[in-house]
């Protein structure tokens, strides 16, 4: 039997736009989750089976919602889309128009100027336009339909279907993390065998180019922090300027084409600076004592050990160009102004948190002082960025450097994304199934590729690396992260995305193309499906 439901899951993305859901607002994440929860509820099937279906906390009561379908057998697919969507700010006077496709391009066209490419295709009329829409309310819409068809057809299926709906995963993915804990419970009572997660994320539109992937890009935020020497202006050469080297640290991280992962004909993009500031919160006319920096930096093969190495090397290196500028710079000077030149007192002096630790723990009141002041800061900011709550634990264990020198610390600043790629031949077989089906009545190019482009929660499904690999994550980053490697290890669900296309995610004309997210992509879904076990 076809699964040709285009018209009732665009109706469907429609209603899931118009529920505003933005990540953070607990009010609205539940409120979308509980939609959720209420539509599988009226369903024959889970009428039958309401234990099948529920909504879950993820932490600060955020709800999250799954349900799931069993056939016959244990083998089992999980579904999964993530309900949240990031804020409306950007849409500035008509922000209240955001979540409404129908009115929003009329108030879109009055309000801004549009470009012509978000104007041809307002044109096109294939494109629906609302936050959302493409971030990835659509994938979700059509993920429920699929659920619907599977919950009226169960003759149908040799094992199970598993759909989670997950809150928080525009923020600190605490929805895949409380999820992992849901699926060992599912998996232990009904004995179920994961076999795969398709995941319903966006792409963007290239051409007629439509892509399946069968893994994820990984991220991992390496920071680099410097403590130097303070002067007054008047004597820069008695200084060490922390944004100095920073700035050198920047130009040879940021854009670096060297620091691309590069695998099966894909490179990732290469490392970007995303701030770069001193300690100075006024102006004075002394030198700043400390900076900060830190980058994204994407994966397909790198552990984050393997990264670790690549910039305690560039820090090393960027630490001596620093040197040996200021040295080249002084020694212009001494002869612009007839003066002894003397070699600047400076070495390269660079550490790993880890290695910072195991210096600094020659004291015997370090580790127990140092451990108070970080639940200090947490107790009184709970909320704290982790960056900012790892550059001030930083700034005091700098107290317990004796020897003062300047000095480069290198650390992890973020929750860790893991880069999968999933070789397995069943999976891999099963999509190919699926592209030859639906190529066949389609006008785009559906082709395989290894690593879906953007971060997502897929990412904590299934990792690659061993714990002595991903060990330098945990020895490295000064925030206490919650990174679940036993249960990702112990669930090691392979992964793939065939998700919807569209145009300028995250932005007021953030859109959807419509033709492919609502025809091939669900038919591509559901022939994946019935590859692995639809009789």
């Amino acid at each position: 039997m076809e699964i040709n439901y285009a018209q009732e899951i665009e109706n469907l993305t429609k209603k899931l736009v118009s529920i505003k859901s933005v990540c953070g607002k607990k009010e609205s994440e539940n409120k979308i989750a509980t939609f959720i929860y209420n539509y599988f509820s009226k369903l024959s099937y889970f009428k039958k089976h309401p234990d099948y279906i529920k909504t879950y906390d993820c932490g600060n009561n955020r709800l999250s919602a799954i349900s799931y379908i069993k056939g016959k057998g244990n083998e089992t697919i999980v579904l999964m889309g993530h309900i949240d969507t990031v804020d409306v700010l950007d849409y500035g006077k008509i922000q209240n128009l955001a979540f409404n496709p129908d009115k929003l391009i009329d108030a879109l066209k009055k309000e801004f100027i549009l470009d012509k490419e978000v104007l041809k295709d307002i044109d096109s009329n294939d494109y629906l336009f609302g936050r959302g829409a493409l971030d990835m309310k659509a994938g979700v819409a059509a993920y429920m339909e699929i659920m619907k068809y599977f919950s009226n057809h169960i003759d149908e299926l040799n094992g199970n279907l598993v759909f989670i709906c997950e809150c928080d995963e525009e923020g600190d993915s605490s929805g895949i993390l409380k999820s992992l804990d849901i699926l060992k419970e599912i998996k232990e009572k009904e004995n179920f065998k994961y076999l795969a997660l398709i995941n319903g994320d966006y792409a963007n539109v290239k051409g007629s180019d439509r892509y399946i992937y069968h893994g994820t890009v990984g991220k991992l935020l390496p920071c680099f922090m410097v403590v130097g020497k303070e002067s007054h202006v008047g004597n820069p050469f008695n200084a060490f300027d922390p944004n100095l080297l920073l700035s050198l640290i920047n130009k040879n991280m940021t854009l670096n084409m060297e620091l691309c992962d590069v695998d099966e004909a894909q490179s990732t993009v290469p490392p970007i600076s995303l701030k770069q500031n001193d300690n100075k919160d006024s102006y004075t006319v002394q030198t700043a004592l400390s900076a900060i920096s830190y980058f994204n930096y994407l994966t397909y093969t790198s552990s984050p050990e393997d990264v670790m190495k690549k910039c305690l090397k560039i820090g090393k290196a960027s630490f001596q160009e620093a040197i040996d500028l200021m040295n080249d710079n002084y020694q212009k000077y001494c002869l612009l102004n007839k003066q002894k030149y003397h070699k600047l007192p400076y070495k390269v002096n660079v550490y790993t948190y880890e290695k910072w630790n195991e210096l600094l723990n020659r004291n015997p009141n370090y580790s127990k002082q140092i451990s108070k002041y970080g639940k200090k800061l947490l107790k009184e900011n709970p909320n704290i960025d982790m960056r900012d709550y790892s550059y001030k634990v930083l700034l005091k264990s700098y107290e317990y450097y004796e020897d003062k020198k300047p000095v480069l610390i290198i650390f992890f600043g973020s929750m860790y994304y893991s880069s999968i790629k999933t070789d397995n031949p069943r999976i891999l077989n099963a999509l190919d199934s699926a592209i030859k089906k639906v190529q066949k009545e389609s006008t785009y190019n559906i082709k395989l590729k290894a690593y879906y482009p953007f971060i997502s929660d897929m990412s904590f499904l299934s990792t690659p690396f061993n714990r002595k690999q991903i060990e330098p994550l945990f020895t490295n980053t000064v925030y206490p992260i919650n990174y679940p490697y036993e249960k990702i290890h112990n669930l090691n669900i392979p992964v793939i995305n065939i998700g919807t296309y569209g145009k300028d995610g995250h932005t007021f004309v953030e859109r959807l193309e419509k033709t492919y997210s609502f025809n091939e992509m669900p038919k591509l879904v559901y022939e994946t499906i019935k590859a692995f076990f639809v009789k």
